[in-house]
């Protein structure tokens, strides 16, 4: 009995430590697959996942008056970014697996040093997203499609929209949002960091803008349709705690450089006043302005007007995003572009809007080179160039304070975002 019982024991035994071999075996293979740890790993080796930004310092005892100067001099291919190449600690970053060779030449009363470093740049674990992962924030001005694009419903929360917002963007094929008139903006990010490739367009942020086909001018050479052009702001993780709170940086397009362009600029917009009488305003067809004095709005430059409600496209008569429905006024602030929707048939019937020519959301279609983005188009708060590894958040806003008849206001519309890099494709930087 005590020789049986004991057999069963050591049975049970040899049972335990076979799972116990086989749960650390399955470990080991799962370590095996994942990537190595992002950072240095001695000897002026680092390791990287792409589209990772990996910071890196030289192993040298200088003064602090030692300048510094790194380059690129081996290379798999030349989809990287070298930032801060003149600190002490440079930021780098890379779209393709390999090994990237660095050099930075260190120069300190009088000294000078070279030294070679190496980046091993791996692939990630689970296979980056090409689109948005997430959506951080809304906050669209009032509009004809407020509460329409995405839908919203009497009694609902902001988060209730926020999280709407997600089940839209959030997806390789999105749908179409509505940011309303000027200032209405959405901040959303990606699971990786899309990097700002030297000579190279990196992103591109989907609208529905589109050409017209029918422009009653045959004399125009600019390109123009429905272009609702937005601005566009980019931050990347500085404080690595993946949120959108460090510093934001404006793409500066070609409206930023127009003369009638208006930094700075602030408007507020003042709830309706729901036992307001209305006043009609005729309209353009089957378009009827059903009140022309609906959202009063005034500006810091000594401007004020109305949101015109019109009755077009079946959308919601309600403008005021109905989550705010308890909040007096709104107001919003950025950079105002020139007005671009011009009544080229002189009737009222056809207005074509203008497209800047590259720059912005919305301004061109989706498959159009200018509706590609360049980060080192990135301006800091004072207006001066910023060289950017990469980025990981984008913020957009509706950049037009105009009606263009029977259109209604014109509000910038969003329906997603892409890295080129990881989806191959080199689109050629404008000068």
């Amino acid at each position: 009995m005590y020789n049986k019982s004991l057999k069963h024991f050591r049975t049970l035994l040899l049972i335990l430590a076979a799972a116990l071999v086989a749960n650390c075996s399955s470990g080991d293979d799962s370590s095996d697959n994942s990537n190595p740890p992002t950072g240095g790993i001695g000897n002026n080796e680092y390791n990287a996942q792409r589209a990772t930004i990996v910071p890196i310092t030289v192993n040298s005892t200088v003064s602090a008056n030692a300048t510094y100067s790194w380059s690129v001099t081996n290379s798999p291919s030349e989809n990287y970014s070298l930032a801060n190449n003149t600190a002490r600690e440079a930021l780098f970053a890379a779209t393709e697996i390999g090994t990237y060779e660095l050099t930075v030449v260190i120069t300190d009363n009088g000294n000078t040093q070279t030294q070679k470093i190496k980046v091993h740049v791996s692939k990630e674990a689970k296979d980056y997203k090409t689109f948005i992962a997430k959506v951080f924030d809304f906050k669209p001005a009032p509009g004809q499609f407020i509460n329409d694009l995405p839908a919203a419903n009497d009694g609902e929360t902001y988060d209730k929209i926020l999280s709407r917002a997600n089940t839209y963007l959030a997806k390789k094929n999105g749908d179409l949002i509505s940011l309303g008139a000027f200032g209405g903006y959405i901040v959303f990010g990606f699971d990786h960091t899309i990097v700002n490739v030297k000579g190279k367009r990196d992103f591109r942020v989907l609208g529905n803008a589109f050409w017209a086909e029918a422009n009653p001018n045959p004399d125009k050479t600019m390109r123009g349709g429905s272009s609702e052009a937005g601005v566009i702001m980019v931050s990347y993780d500085k404080n690595k705690n993946g949120l959108p709170d460090d510093e934001w940086y404006e793409i500066e397009g070609a409206g930023h450089k127009m003369e009638k362009t208006v930094q700075n600029y602030e408007i507020t917009y003042y709830r309706p006043d729901p036992n307001k009488i209305p006043v009609p305003g005729g309209g353009t067809g089957t378009v009827q302005f059903t009140d022309v004095e609906y959202i009063y709005w005034k500006d810091n430059k000594g401007k004020d007007g109305y949101l015109a409600q019109n009755n077009a496209y079946n959308h919601s008569l309600d403008y005021w995003p109905k989550w705010l429905k308890d909040q007096e006024k709104i107001t919003f602030k950025g950079t105002r572009l020139p007005d671009n929707a011009v009544d080229e048939s002189g009737t009222g019937s056809y207005f074509v809007q203008y497209a800047f020519l590259y720059g912005y959301a919305d301004n061109a279609p989706n498959n159009d080179n200018d509706s590609a983005i360049d980060i080192d188009w990135a301006i800091d708060k004072n207006g001066n160039k910023i060289h950017l590894p990469g980025v990981d958040f984008v913020k957009v806003y509706n950049a037009l304070n105009q009606q263009a008849g029977w259109l209604g206001e014109t509000s910038t519309e969003i329906m997603g975002a892409t890295d080129l890099h990881l989806l191959g494709e080199n689109i050629p930087t404008r000068p």
